[in-house]
């Protein structure tokens, strides 16, 4: 076999194969002899079919076979002989399908891109400097209390969070539009669960009060089939009622699980929970900041034929947000590949930074992290046991796992190397407000 190799300024390569035709048709016989073993055809015994006959018949067929096998099998042998890395399949282009030449071919494609690495030593990571106050824990427990708030009805205008019950039709150029009509439906004024819109004419109705008014949905919205329509709705409000908080008390603590049911048993569950949470919040913060600083230091060449794939993956998943089936017939100008290419570069550009890293550092994957990972997420449902087998006995599930551990341990590499910036946040903007 013989090969050359043509490369340009980026990553596109073409590859010229010959493969010489003594080669081939040498892998015909053995195929047509094979066949000729084993077919069945009328007027013969099996297995004692001519060869001339078997050729006659199935040699247009066998050759085609054997060509496209040898294309394939001579392609893998020629990119280890010049020790490429193909990103993606290759164009294949014959020059010659005669048996009685050599097989001749050209493979474009491209190949993975050569990353240096930064020094690790170099990079500056912010991390969170975050405390959890007593104020903290106030606010949390007044949320709390807010889910078990008491409503009582007023004779008043409504006002900020208070309650209104009502029945609502809305309508699109007069036709009432799916999920647009509800009756006895509740909201409270600046929950937000309504379009700003909406609730805003909420604000001092009294009940008996009938309205009609305008709103157009945004162009987010996520029923795309609504977005920046305009919707005439009709309510009638049914009752206003104004919320009591009601009091900490030892029956609704242990309402919360905490059988002591002192305030103080319930502050400190409650400070356990937000240290937790906090902790998690934090590996999240270190992880994403160790990521933008590779993505910004290490430059990455991006090959075409993942970005592609990427970007379909990318489009794939927003549909699957949007609740929208693949065939939805969605045009091609709503989602168009610009939205996602940027996200797409990143994603393959850290990708391949990471797998460069685990290679060069010769980071190996920690099993108990596996176990421990899995333990965590098994945790979350009511039959844990169940859940580890499932991941257990399916490569796939496990693949997604190790590559989370995987991804973590390049983390803490780099943390381990790299100068620390610590940015100090609260507890509250720093839960609700990040990431």
């Amino acid at each position: 076999m013989q090969v050359s190799l043509e490369a340009s300024e980026n990553l596109e390569r073409k590859m010229t194969v010959e493969v010489p035709a003594d080669e081939v048709n040498s892998a015909i016989e053995i195929k047509l002899k094979n066949l000729s073993a084993n077919v069945k055809m009328s007027g013969f015994r099996p297995g004692k079919v001519p060869l001339r006959v078997v050729r006659q018949q199935y040699g247009k067929k066998i050759t085609q076979e054997v060509i496209a096998e040898t294309m394939q099998t001579s392609f893998q042998k020629a990119v280890i002989q010049e020790k490429l890395r193909p990103a993606g399949s290759p164009n294949i282009e014959p020059v010659s399908l005669e048996v009685t030449q050599n097989l001749k071919y050209v493979a474009t494609f491209e190949v993975y891109p050569e990353i240096e690495l930064a020094d690790a030593s170099k990079l500056e990571i912010e991390v969170a400097d975050v405390e959890i106050a007593d104020t903290d824990i106030d606010d949390i427990v007044e949320k709390l209390l807010k889910q078990k708030i008491n409503w009582n009805e007023v004779d008043r205008k409504a006002k900020q969070d208070d309650q209104v019950t009502m029945n609502f039709v809305g309508k699109i150029d007069g036709e009432v539009f799916e999920g647009g009509s509800q009756d006895n439906f509740p909201t409270v004024i600046g929950s937000k669960n309504l379009l700003p819109d909406f609730e805003k004419q909420l604000e001092g109705v009294i009940k008996g009060d009938k309205k009609s008014f305008d709103v157009t949905f945004p162009k987010d919205y996520m029923q795309q089939d609504l977005a920046e329509k305009v919707a005439t709705f009709e309510i009638e409000v049914l009752k206003v009622e104004e919320g009591e908080v009601p009091e900490l008390t030892e029956e609704i603590i242990k309402e919360f699980g905490i059988e002591e049911g002192t305030s103080e048993a319930f502050r400190k569950q409650l400070t356990d929970n937000m240290t937790a949470e906090m902790e998690q919040r934090k590996k999240a913060f270190e992880k994403n900041s160790v990521m933008e600083a590779l993505f910004e230091e290490i430059k990455v060449e991006i090959p075409n034929a993942l970005l592609k794939q990427e970007i379909v993956a990318l489009r794939g998943q927003a549909m699957s947000n949007m609740q929208m089936p693949d065939n939805s017939g969605l045009p091609d100008d709503v989602l168009p590949d610009r939205l996602f290419e940027e996200e797409a570069k990143k994603r393959i550009s850290l990708g391949l930074i990471i797998s460069e890293i685990v290679q060069k550092k010769e980071i190996k994957l920690d099993q108990d992290k596996v176990t421990q990972q899995l333990n965590m997420i098994a945790g979350s449902y009511g039959k844990p046991d169940e859940v580890i087998q499932y991941y257990r006995s399916n490569r796939d599930a496990m693949a997604n796992i190790e590559m989370l551990v995987m991804e973590e341990q390049v983390v803490d590499y780099v943390l381990g190397e790299a100068k620390k910036k610590s940015k100090k946040f609260s507890f509250d903007e720093f839960v609700n407000k990040q990431n």
